[in-house]
């Protein structure tokens, strides 16, 4: 690149039309070998390509790795081997067939064939075999099995047939071996190169040579079945890849040159050369070879090699060019919005192609005198060779010219990694006297996700003019303005822009003359009349900012957002709040309206208000320092921010106790006893608060934001009206108001995101030792152990008033936990597999959104969903890939997740849009949990959703009756019963009072939850007694307590002869009984209260941001289905408290087991549009409705991962191997497609990109043609008769096509329209013609009338402003060419007609043709039919007939009229219209 030599590359021409896949035998490699490897050093010969020690290729005398991509050798193995990828299939067919007679064991179906048990293959009778017939000795069964291991625990790849026959119990002690028969192994062949390994008589290792010969007998239309090539079944030599595959490092300064260092496959390569290798080892040499290869997963653990998806990433997906540059990006607001600044530099090293033309000439010449001063010689492309002149009188037209890139050329712009469709953006080269780094306009950076603290650019320049006009046209800055994400603009005002809008709206901003002179040159506008002509502190005109702001927008432009109170009339701001969301990405911003009424000319508008903003902003200085950290003015309002601070961290506090013990079903306990008793309990209460479960504290997180997030808008009031931090906040240029008031006010809540083996104190603050000391009763307080915790803290000082050493710690530890590196990878792998499933899906030409793979149909309109059109804001066309534009979507909004907080106090958007596809049948039944969601007609209870969330848990968790027994006793005690007979030995349950009230028991509904059991079905199956169940007063309990338990006992009713030991009672009778469920439902195993944050919107600002629900947890044996069931059947008398719109299960999949697809579609769709709010990014619904219908295309949701893409794959029987190993185990799919001999299409995306075919989308995608339009202009007069009078097409030579096509269709339609079908009417024509036409002019009469009715039909059947449709569009299109000023009239293009009335005259219809650019032009269709006749050749005094019937009639009489009288051949006087 460096010296401008364009090497040459001779690339034989041909079509990819598919790949076809299959396993090589030993023929196929010998055949595309150039060398027979029969030594240990010929594994690295010159022969197998560059590097090597020569520093040449023997073969093809090339010097380098791109000149020479290498060449394969082969060794020929001295025996055959079984081939590793086929020694499962060998095992099949040998277990199945007999190994005597080669008749089929058991009966045997495969791919439509059947195989009959007893029927042999060859056709040999099986019933003299001995191991079939039952007639002969007993001989064993066996059994063929692949070993990988021999009995001293060596590596082997060997195949093992076994004894596999049981004893009956009689021979049980007798040894199997000496039971065998002496001729049993006789059906294995002897091979003198074996060397045995099993040295057990009941089974024997098989050689290769001996499997031949057992299969050697079987048909072969049976061995088909299994491998399409037999002969692939036995490997006789071994491909040796070239050496630029296997090098590894280049060392030089050798004495000999240079040391090459080779992989691991090159030491392999050698031990199968090594003659001292043991037979029964050769095999496994062979195995390690395919192991080794870089498609296979499994890598040794000293292997350095790539692994085999990364491998197919670099070497097959991954593009290499030399026209490409990387650098470090700086901002440069000088440069307009559509450039980009390169380096003088950079771009004389990098070279560009264009073709030798008479335009260009004059600099291309300029440019080759100049590479001929420097380096003389220019090399060039002539007639597709490459060539080197020396002088530029050499040049001829149609050469290639590789010259320097220069202002105005088109390079590709992307920062990696490309997230979305407009991280990919072209744009122009300006040339700047700078080094090393690439300079963008801060504008423009949004696209790219990019700032300037060090992020790079990848430039492209493209090669062809084919694709420089595809980077003009698709990926240019200006046919990207909207963004296709979620159809708002792609471009806005930023940084110090917004912070200079912001200050010019505030109050007393005004601007003397000369400053808006100054800002005047920067201003394409006029400068409007002052606000203050003259006033008494300034004697000179004076312009408010107000006014500045609206020079800068276009004077007929109107903007209104009543939510910003922004309201603009002709350019003109009338109203403006110091409120800035109309400014930033929101669905009403001001930019949105300039680009759908400018279009690409908002761009200059914004350039223009950025010189304008920028250049005020300089003027009047914009200075940060401590003082604005202050944020107050003043100490006093100083004391009272912090007094207020202090207030709302107590407030916030107390919330979260409360929201915490509001869920607390203790409460309902303590409250009972008073309020006494609760006081008395609350340190007690607020001790276990710290120990509660993470899920529960979201409820205190979420509480404690609602109240800092009021304290954040109160405290905005004491900011100081020149402070410039909260001037960049508030305009939305830089920060956020929570990190100022961590700065100046407190940090607020801090917690861990983990578990963590210590607590922190609940509250910090470094202003009152005495209070913070008071909090910590020991130094070892913090360290103390309360097993897994997630603790939070409260820190009340800001890093303005430092932090002490206990709050910094927990500062680090809140900072350190909510990172994102732990999910880093989730964005990314996300990503990967939404495009491995969508990209292949595109827009076809008649509406439906289809697979390239087998034209899969995904959805019949793009769009519609649910039965609902919603809105996709015109962005995409026929053609387009939608489906990589919706993934896109998806993913941009994964990664910009991954600024926001990872914890699990808090909900992570980023994991619930990673939850949401992750769907399919869960490997563990374990984490199986329902959703129940509170009614919102709850106002009748007092307590509020508090108090209905503990009633539904006490209602369905279950209660076991071990949950509540705190002692169990076994005691002697003769019963004395009047009825019945019981054992002496009773059980005591003693039953904790306050556990039982806290739960909400009572001890009746103990003994009657006990006796229901007892009387079930269940006792008799567990085999157990009948039972008695009391409950009375016990001795034992009121020795060992003081009232607080009470005891149940239990006796075993033995009237039945049942006998009753204490062994019984122990392990039968006691655990029965504590399994028990007192209360809830048996299949719940847990009923949790959590709080759910609501999707964060622009809507809610106010009230709370969330709400209570309940996660019910299903036991591991218990089916979801059922317990959905059990909820609706069985919970009448709690339903009325559940919304049952919103419940659902939380397992995609169950939710479609329960009520079905459609159920399961809405049920997904709801999830993500509730995780992109939560994200905060705004997505057009159609991205979201094609997510959820190609997932479940196939009637069923199919997970992202390589089995869902193999089921899609399936439905529509399209084969793909190559796709499916790019996504996940490339070496499985292309060893199971070989082995079937797959053929792939290559019909996809993926498999265009990576072997050069047309990507089958945009124009490559399938499509009929169905109309072609018509060019306009007639090259020479065309044969009137020929184009109105016959259907065939004009066959001259300067008759252009497609006139005279168009032309031919338009007559056919004409005649179509006559009227003249009577004979009466074609008698009177002919009548009229006889006297003065011969036969060819009465068809040129017949068609010319047909021609003015045909026209004036078509003016009166549409109403008046009213479009032409597409056939009569072609009819006026035909006729304008007969129109005496029709190339006047076509202008810059036809773009449409229609019916209008005359400028001139309003009273008259006329047509009118409105062209390309906009503007419209009106002819009369009676001047057409007047230049038909005229181009008909006509006689002159028909023509003038004609003409005076038209001008007659124009005053007389209507247009109907006047036709008929043509038609008739009369003219106004009634006489006929002789000729």
């Amino acid at each position: 690149m460096d010296d401008g030599v364009v090497r040459e590359q001779e690339v034989p021409p041909g079509r990819l039309v598919g790949m076809s896949f299959s396993i090589l035998n030993g023929a196929d490699i010998l055949k595309f070998s150039v060398l027979e490897v029969g030594a240990i050093n010929d594994v690295t010969n010159p022969k197998l390509g560059v590097p090597n020690l020569l520093g040449k290729c023997t073969t093809c005398s090339a010097g380098d790795i791109k000149s020479c991509d290498g060449h394969y050798g082969a060794i020929k193995f001295p025996i055959g081997v079984i081939h590793p990828y086929f020694i499962s299939e060998i095992v099949r067919m040998l277990n199945i067939i007999c190994p005597g007679c080669k008749s089929v064991k058991q009966n045997f179906e495969f791919e439509g064939s059947t195989f009959i048990s007893g029927t042999s293959t060859q056709g040999n009778n099986h019933q003299s075999c001995k191991y079939c017939s039952d007639n002969l000795p007993w001989y064993p069964r066996m059994k063929f099995r692949a070993a990988s291991k021999d009995i001293n625990g060596k590596n082997v790849s060997e195949i093992i047939v076994e004894v596999h026959e049981k004893l009956p119990k009689k021979l049980e002690n007798v040894n199997l071996s000496d039971l065998l028969p002496a001729d049993y192994w006789d059906f294995i062949w002897s091979d003198p190169q074996q060397v045995e390994l099993c040295s057990s008589p009941t089974t024997r290792t098989l050689s290769a040579a001996q499997v031949f010969l057992l299969l050697r007998g079987a048909d072969l239309k049976f061995i088909k079945k299994f491998v399409s090539r037999p002969n692939s079944l036995f490997l006789t030599s071994f491909p040796i890849t070239p050496n630029s595959s296997r090098v590894t490092e280049s060392i030089a300064g050798f004495s000999n040159g240079q040391k090459l260092v080779f992989d691991e496959r090159t030491k392999v390569y050698k031990k199968l050369l090594d003659h001292k290798t043991p037979t029964n080892e050769f095999s496994l040499h062979v195995r390690d070879c395919f192991n080794i290869s870089k498609l296979h997963s499994v890598k040794p653990a000293n292997s350095d090699s790539r692994s085999g998806l990364k491998w197919i990433k670099e070497v097959l997906l991954g593009k290499r060019t030399d026209y490409a540059f990387r650098m470090t990006l700086v901002g440069d607001p000088r440069l307009k919005l559509c450039e980009i600044g390169v380096p003088h530099g950079i771009a004389e090293r990098l070279l560009i192609s264009e073709s030798l033309n008479t335009w260009n000439w004059g600099k291309l010449n300029a440019w080759c005198n100049l590479c001929l001063f420097e380096r003389r010689m220019v090399n060039v492309r002539r007639n597709g060779s490459l060539i080197s002149i020396y002088r530029a009188n050499e040049l001829e037209l149609g050469d290639i010219v590789y010259r320097h890139l220069d202002e105005g050329d088109i390079v590709l712009i992307n920062r990696p990694p490309s997230v979305h469709q407009h991280s990919i953006i072209a744009l122009s080269v300006k040339m700047l006297p700078v080094n090393s780094v690439v300079s963008l306009n801060p504008v423009c950076c949004s696209p790219f996700r990019a700032d300037f603290d060090g992020d790079c650019l990848h430039g492209f320049v493209s090669q062809s003019v084919i694709s420089r006009v595809e980077l003009k046209e698709l990926v240019s800055l200006e046919n990207q303005l909207t963004n296709q994400q979620n159809g708002r603009n792609l471009l806005s005002l930023c940084h110090d822009s917004l912070t200079a809008i912001y200050l010019l709206r505030e109050k007393g901003v005004s601007m003397n003359k000369i400053k808006m002179q100054q800002l005047l040159m920067l201003c394409p506008n006029q400068l409007s009349c002052p606000a203050i002509l003259k006033g008494p502190e300034c004697q000179t005109p004076m312009w408010t900012g107000i006014q500045l702001l609206s020079m800068l927008l276009p004077k007929c432009f109107d903007f209104v957002s009543p939510s910003n109170e922004i309201y603009i009339n002709k350019g003109e701001i009338l109203s403006s709040s110091l409120g800035s969301s109309w400014l930033q990405d929101t669905d009403d911003n001001i930019f949105c309206s300039l680009i759908d009424k400018y279009g690409n000319k908002a761009l200059d508008i914004l350039f223009a208000a950025q010189e304008v903003l920028l250049g005020w902003m300089s003027m009047r200085g914009l200075t940060v320092s401590l003082s604005d950290l202050y944020f107050c003015s003043s100490s006093s309002s100083r004391r009272m921010m912090v007094e207020e601070k202090h207030y709302a961290l107590e407030e916030a506090e107390q919330i979260c106790i409360i929201k915490q013990l509001m869920v607390d079903p203790k409460m309902g306990y303590l409250l009972s006893h008073g309020e006494e008793y609760l006081i008395a309990k609350v340190d007690e209460i607020r001790e276990n608060h710290w120990n509660k479960k993470a899920s529960l504290s979201k409820l205190s997180v979420s509480a404690f934001k609602e109240v800092f997030r009021d304290l954040l808008h109160r405290i905005t009031s004491y900011g100081g009206k020149d402070n410039s931090l909260i001037a960049m906040v508030k305009s939305g240029s830089k920060g956020s108001m929570l990190k100022l008031a961590q700065q100046m006010l407190c940090l607020g809540l801090q917690h861990s995101s983990v578990p963590l083996p210590f607590r922190v104190p609940e509250k910090s603050s470094s202003l009152n030792n005495i209070k913070f000391s008071g909090l910590l009763k020991n130094s070892c307080d913090i360290i103390h152990s309360a097993g897994s915790n997630f603790p939070y803290a409260i820190v009340e000082d800001s890093f303005l008033d430092g932090l002490n050493p206990i709050e910094c710690f927990i500062h680090s530890l809140s900072c350190r936990d909510t990172s994102f590196s732990d999910n880093a990878d989730v964005p990314g792998s996300l990503t990967r597999k939404l495009m491995f499933c969508m990209r292949d899906l595109y827009m076809a030409y008649d509406g439906t959104v289809r697979n390239a793979y087998g034209n899969q149909l995904v959805q019949f309109v793009y769009g519609v969903g649910d039965g609902n059109v919603v809105e996709d804001s015109g962005l995409c066309g026929f053609g387009a890939p939608v489906g990589s534009l919706a993934a896109c979507s998806i993913s941009e909004a994964a990664y910009s997740a991954l600024d926001q907080p990872v914890s699990i106090l808090e909900t992570s958007p980023l994991l619930c849009l990673k939850s949401i596809f992750e769907f399919g049948p869960k490997r563990s039944v374990a984490s199986r949990t329902l959703s129940l969601f509170l009614s919102k007609n709850n106002e009748r209870w007092l307590y509020g959703p508090e108090c209905v969330a503990i009633t539904l848990k006490n209602n369905l968790e279950r209660v076991l009756f071990s949950d509540i027994v705190s002692i169990v006793m076994i005691e002697f005690s003769l019963q004395t019963c009047d009825m019945e007979l019981l054992s002496p030995w009773v059980c005591h349950f003693h039953i904790s009072k306050e556990i039982m009230q806290m739960k909400g028991l009572t001890v009746q509904s103990i003994v009657d939850a006990l006796n229901c059991i007892c009387y079930s079905e269940e006792i008799s199956k567990a085999n157990l007694p009948k039972l008695q169940i009391l409950s009375r007063d016990c001795e034992i309990e009121d020795a060992e307590n003081c009232g607080g338990t009470f005891c149940i006992t239990v006796s075993v009713n033995t009237s039945n002869g049942f006998t009753v030991i204490m062994e019984t009672v122990r392990d039968l009778v006691v655990p029965f009984l504590l399994r028990t469920v007192i209360r809830g439902f048996l299949e719940f195993e847990k009923v949790d209260i959590l709080w759910n944050d609501q999707p964060i919107t622009s809507n809610s600002r106010e009230g709370s941001r969330g709400e209570l629900y309940l996660k019910v947890y299903i036991s591991g044996s218990c089916d979801v289905r059922k317990c959905w069931n059990l909820l609706l059947n069985e919970c009448l008398h709690i339903m009325h408290l559940i919304d049952w719109k919103r419940s659902h299960p939380d397992e995609l999949c169950d939710v479609f087991s329960i009520y079905g697809i459609d159920v399961a579609w809405a049920y997904f769709m709801r999830r993500l549009k509730h995780a992109m709010l939560d994200i905060g990014k705004s997505i057009l619904p159609v991205h979201l409705l094609l997510v959820a219908d190609c997932l479940s295309v196939t009637g069923e949701f199919v997970g992202l991962n390589s089995r869902g893409i193999r089921i899609q794959r399936d439905l529509v029987s399209v084969s793909s191997p190559f796709m499916q190993a790019c996504f996940s185990s490339p070496g499985p799919c292309f060893i199971k497609a070989a082995k079937n001999e797959v053929v792939d299409d290559l019909l996809g995306v993926v498999d265009a990109v990576a072997w050069g075919r047309q990507i089958p989308m945009g124009t490559g995608s399938q499509f009929d043609l169905i109309y072609s339009v018509k060019g306009h202009e007639v090259a020479t007069p065309v044969d009137v008769f020929g184009m109105l009078g016959n259907s065939s097409m004009s066959q001259a030579k300067n008759v252009k096509v497609k006139v005279a096509s168009a032309c031919n269709d338009v007559s056919s339609k004409w005649e179509a329209l006559s009227f003249l079908h009577d004979s009466k009417s074609k008698k009177q024509i002919n009548l009229n013609c006889k006297s003065g036409l011969d036969m060819e002019g009465n068809d040129i009469w017949h068609n010319v009338v047909n021609m003015s009715y045909s026209l004036r039909e078509i003016l009166h059947k549409y109403s008046i402003g009213e479009f032409l449709n597409e056939n009569d569009k072609s009819i006026l299109t035909s006729a304008l060419q007969f129109h005496p000023e029709g190339s006047d009239k076509f202008g810059s293009g036809l773009h449409n007609i229609k019916v209008a009335t005359h400028p001139k005259w309003r009273k008259t219809r006329c047509f009118m043709l409105v062209r390309t650019d906009g503007t419209i032009m009106d002819f009369s269709y009676q001047k057409c039919v007047m230049g038909a006749a005229k181009a008909y050749k006509l006689s002159p005094k028909l023509i003038d007939k004609l003409y005076m019937a038209f001008r007659r009639d124009s005053s007389t009489c209507t247009e109907q009229a006047m036709e008929t009288k043509i038609r008739e051949g009369v003219d106004n006087n009634s006489n006929p219209v002789c000729l």
